[in-house]
C-alpha cells in the first residue's frame, strides 16, 4: 500500500475503550489510521466537521452532546463520515433511532472484537467502493447483512446451543439451505490486507454465483465461505478454487491458500466445518501444488517422535561460540527428523520447534546460571511461520538471538540498560512508551519492563518519569522557554498532564517552582 486510505475519528469518554480499540485494531491492516480521539460530544462533532474522517467509532453516551446527537449535528452540517456506535446500553430504541440518524452499525459494551473488526471490513469496503451514506431502507438493508455474517460467525465459532434460536435465527436472514448439505472453505494469504481480501471477496462470490453460499471476511484477515452442496456438485467449484487461487497470487503477487472442510448437513455443524477447514488449512505449511488443503491431507498417525531424547549438548556447545554454521546444521537436521511421514500434522512440528528453542535455553542457563536471557518464546511467533523454510529460519535466529545476547553480555556491563537509557534520552520529547523502548533494544515489551526493573532496581515508568522532570526541572532553572514549551520538550502533550506530573513529584507546580 502506498499509504493509510481511510481516516478514523474514536469519540468515547473512558480512556479505556479509547486506547484499547487503538491498540487491539490492527488499522493499517485495513489500510487504516487513528486521526484523533475525543473524549466528549462537543469535540466529537469538532473534530468531525474538521478533519472529515471516513469512519467515526462513537460512544451513545457522552458529557455534552450525546453520540446520537452528534451524529444528527453532523448529517446537518452534511457530513458524509460513517458512524459505528457503541453503548453500554441494550435498549433497541436506541439503536432504531441511531439508525435513523444514520449509524451504520451499533455495538454493545464490552465489544465482541471479532465481530467488531467483521464490522469494519464490511464499512471500510463501502468507503473503498465511495458510496455516499445510505439512506434509511438502504441502511436497514445493511442492518440485515451485518445481521446475518453475525449470525454465520456464531454459528462457526460455535456460541449457539439451542436449536430453536438457530432455526429461528437463520430463517429471519433467509439462510434456510444452511439445513441441507454443504461445505466451508476458508481462504487467506502471507501478509494479506484488507484490500486485496475484499477483492478476492468479489472474485470468489463471483465465482459461486450457480450455488447456494455465503462469502465474508472473518477477522480481518481470513474469507470463509458456506457453499451448498454435495460431493459432486463441488467437483467443479474445486477445480475453479484452484485456478482463482492461481490468479490471485499473479495479480496480487501474495501467496493465497485456502482450505475445504468436510461434508456436513444442518447449520448446527458449521462449527464442526468450519473447525475441520482450519485444520486443513495449517497443511499449507508443505507448500502443495495448488495451495488448495482439505481433510484427506491430514495426518491421524501418532507422532513416535520423543523430543526428550533430543541432546543439545552439541547446540550449546555452538551458542557459546556463537558458531551459527553449526546452529544452522544442528536446526535443519533436528527439523527433518520430525518427518515421519511426508507431511506431519503442522501443529506438532511447530510445538517440537518450539521445544528445540525452549530446552536450547534451558540447557544453556543451567550452564550460565548468571545470564538472565530473553523470556521463553510465545506460540504465537510460530504461527507467523508459513512454509517448513520459515520454521528452520527461525529456529536457527532464536538460537542465534540468545547466543548474541550471552556474548553481548561478556562484552559489556549491560549493554540493553546503556541503549535503552540512551534511547530515552535522544527521544524525551516524544511521546515514549516502554514498546518503544523495547523494540530499539529487541525484546518483547512484558520481557523488557521485567529486565529493566531487575538490572536497576526501578520501575520503567518511576524512571522515564524521574528523567522527564530533571529535564523540565533544568529547563525551568534556565528560564529561555515558557513552560508549555518545557512540556513539549519534556514529552507532555498538554500542559495539565506535565503540571499534575511535576507536582506529584516536587511537591510544587511548574510556575511555582520557577518562582522560587
Amino acid at each position: 500500500m502506498q499509504k493509510l486510505a481511510y481516516s478514523v475519528l474514536i469519540a468515547d469518554d473512558e480512556a479505556t475503550i479509547r486506547n484499547g480499540l487503538v491498540e487491539a485494531i490492527p488499522w493499517e491492516l485495513y489500510n487504516a489510521r487513528v486521526i484523533g480521539m475525543a473524549t466528549n460530544g462537543e469535540e466529537a462533532l469538532a473534530t468531525i466537521l474538521s478533519m472529515k474522517p471516513d469512519l467515526t467509532v462513537i460512544d451513545i453516551k457522552m458529557p455534552g452532546l450525546d453520540g446520537l446527537e452528534v451524529i444528527r449535528r453532523a448529517g446537518e452540517y452534511g457530513s458524509k463520515t460513517r458512524f459505528i456506535i457503541l453503548s453500554g446500553y441494550d435498549d433497541f430504541s436506541l439503536a432504531q433511532k441511531a439508525i435513523r440518524y444514520g449509524a451504520c452499525a451499533y455495538f454493545l459494551k464490552p465489544l465482541k472484537i471479532q465481530e467488531f473488526r467483521d464490522e469494519l471490513s464490511r464499512q471500510f469496503q463501502e468507503i473503498s467502493a465511495h458510496k455516499q451514506l445510505p439512506d434509511n431502507h438502504a441502511n436497514i438493508a445493511m442492518l440485515i447483512r451485518s445481521s446475518r455474517v453475525f449470525l454465520l460467525n456464531q454459528l462457526i465459532l460455535n456460541e449457539l446451543h439451542s436449536q430453536e434460536e438457530i432455526d429461528r435465527r437463520i430463517e429471519m436472514v433467509s439462510l434456510q439451505w444452511l439445513n441441507g448439505s454443504y461445505r466451508v472453505l476458508v481462504c487467506t494469504a502471507v501478509n494479506v490486507d484488507v484490500d486485496s481480501l475484499s477483492a478476492a471477496q468479489g472474485k470468489l462470490q463471483a465465482l459461486l454465483a450457480g450455488v447456494s453460499h455465503e462469502v465474508w471476511i472473518h477477522g480481518g484477515d481470513m474469507l470463509v465461505a458456506m457453499i451448498g452442496g454435495d460431493d459432486a456438485g463441488f467437483a467443479p467449484v474445486r477445480d475453479a478454487v484452484t485456478a482463482l487461487l492461481a490468479a490471485l497470487k499473479e495479480e496480487t503477487g501474495l501467496r493465497f491458500y485456502a482450505s475445504v472442510g468436510k461434508l456436513v448437513q444442518g447449520a448446527e455443524s458449521a462449527a464442526k466445518a468450519y473447525t475441520s477447514a482450519l485444520r486443513a488449512l495449517s497443511y499449507h505449511l508443505y507448500e502443495q501444488p495448488g495451495d488448495l488443503y482439505d481433510d484427506s491431507m491430514v495426518c491421524h498417525q501418532e507422532p513416535p517422535f520423543d523430543p526428550e531424547s533430543v541432546s543439545c549438548e552439541a547446540l550449546v556447545g555452538a551458542m557459546e561460540l556463537a558458531d551459527t554454521a553449526v546452529i544452522h546444521e544442528f536446526c535443519c537436521k533436528y527439523l527433518n527428523e520430525l518427518f515421519f511421514v511426508p507431511m506431519p500434522p503442522p501443529d506438532f512440528v511447530r510445538s517440537m520447534c518450539i521445544h528445540l528453542v525452549n530446552n536450547a535455553r534451558i540447557q544453556f542457563l543451567s550452564r550460565h546460571p548468571g545470564f538472565t536471557p530473553m523470556m521463553p518464546v510465545h506460540p504465537e511467533e510460530v504461527r507467523q511461520c508459513h512454509t517448513v523454510e520459515d520454521l528452520c529460519g527461525w529456529m536457527e535466529k532464536r538460537i542465534c538471538m540468545l547466543a548474541e545476547q550471552y556474548r553481548q553480555s561478556r562484552d559489556a556491563n549491560d549493554p540493553i540498560i546503556t541503549r535503552a537509557k540512551t534511547f530515552i534520552r535522544k527521544n524525551i520529547s516524544a511521546n515514549i512508551k516502554a514498546r518503544d523502548v523495547a523494540a530499539d533494544v529487541n525484546l518483547s515489551e512484558s520481557y523488557f519492563t521485567v529486565y529493566f526493573k531487575q538490572k536497576t532496581g526501578e520501575n520503567f515508568r518511576d524512571y522515564l518519569l524521574a528523567v522527564r522532570i530533571d529535564l523540565a526541572r533544568q529547563l525551568l532553572a534556565e528560564g529561555r522557554l515558557n513552560i508549555g514549551e518545557i512540556a513539549a520538550a519534556a514529552g507532555y502533550q498538554d500542559y495539565r498532564s506535565f503540571s499534575r506530573a511535576f507536582k506529584n513529584v516536587t511537591g510544587s507546580s511548574p510556575s511555582e517552582y520557577q518562582g522560587t
